[in-house]
């Protein structure tokens, strides 16, 4: 029997947030490695196309960037002395948990992590993939994982996949990968933009980036 994982883009906690074609495409392409091996299912926080985001006038421009259903929530004592309204961008918890109580037990979750300082998304998944889907094993990979990995293993996942190397995530699943593999685009019910690297990493090294970190070499990708 083919294992059960679910993808997940968490729900982002800023001050704003703008959708410019954001999309997983790091987990995308890490499931799609292992078409066929396993049985996925996806849950985007952030796709304002998910036909259970909330009714609301969320703008989208003729490029398809837009606005992120979102709701007011309480400020990190830190930014208290800032006067705008912090917010959690991303489909409503109750769809999450509803969504869990429908579909787990999952054998693994994938978690997509991104800007360093939107962990407590993360941490959110983190929390109520434990409560209702308790055997779960929880993954996490991505510029925050590989930026702060010690952090993030803090958060409670049973693994933390740093940078690019995937072998220690087909160890942890005991899957083979098939690096031929598209990413799993086709998980979205409705997609009308999607995501093409040229290339892996920046050629050249300033200082003040964190890319290097995530990508140690600069790769082109063939055409």
């Amino acid at each position: 029997m083919k294992p059960r994982i679910l993808l997940v883009n968490p729900p982002i906690y800023d001050f704003s947030a703008y959708d410019f074609w954001l999309k997983p495409y790091g987990v995308l392409r890490t499931a799609g490695f292992l078409r066929g091996s396993a049985d996925f299912a996806l849950f985007d926080f952030l796709d304002r196309f998910d036909a259970r985001v909330p009714p609301g006038n969320y703008r989208s421009d003729n490029w398809g960037r837009g606005e992120f259903y979102s709701e007011i929530c309480d400020k990190p004592a830190i930014f208290a002395p800032i006067r705008r309204h912090f917010r959690r961008f991303g489909l409503p918890l109750s769809i999450f948990q509803n969504f869990l109580a429908d579909q787990a037990p999952f054998d693994a979750a994938l978690v997509q992590t991104g800007m360093t300082y939107w962990y407590p998304g993360v941490a959110e998944v983190i929390r109520e993939l434990r409560v209702l889907a308790p055997r779960t094993q929880i993954v996490l990979g991505g510029v925050y994982a590989t930026l702060c990995p010690d952090h993030a293993r803090s958060l409670g996942a049973d693994l933390v996949v740093e940078r690019t190397e995937l072998a220690p995530l087909w160890r942890f699943l005991k899957l083979e990968p098939d690096d031929d593999e598209m990413p799993l685009w086709d998980l979205y019910p409705t997609l009308y933009t999607g995501v093409l690297k040229l290339a892996d990493g920046c050629p050249f090294r300033c200082t003040y980036c964190s890319v290097p970190q995530v990508y140690p070499q600069f790769h082109a990708r063939p055409l």
